[in-house]
């Protein structure tokens, strides 16, 4: 479900809020953290890699800790993987990811990592 920050239903276990711009994501974030920020790479008026380095910075001037963030993209390569990573996203997805997406943000929010 795509929103300006709509809480969407419950989806495997997860609250999922969807929104499709950097600033209604960032906005988002004000409420609270979540768990996990899965982000496209392509996004509206910007791109993952800018949302990405805001939120990296909003954790450095609050003080806050570590936000797990998980890149999807459109492109399977070793370089845009590279770069998500260096950026700041924590794991890495090429598209499609129907099959793979649950596991990943299960395997990033579990209390062992």
């Amino acid at each position: 479900r795509r929103g300006s920050g709509l809480a969407g239903p419950s989806i495997a276990g997860a609250d999922v809020t969807a929104v499709s711009k950097v600033e209604d994501a960032l906005r988002s974030l004000q409420n609270g953290p979540p768990r996990v920020v899965v982000s496209d790479l392509m996004i509206p008026g910007h791109d993952g890699f800018t949302l990405i380095r805001r939120i990296r910075r909003m954790a450095e001037n609050d003080g806050g800790g570590h936000l797990p963030a998980l890149a999807i993209s459109g492109y399977d390569n070793a370089d845009q993987r590279r770069y998500a990573l260096e950026e700041g996203f924590d794991e890495y997805l090429p598209k499609p990811v129907h099959e793979r997406i649950v596991a990943t943000v299960a395997r990033m929010v579990s209390p062992s990592r």
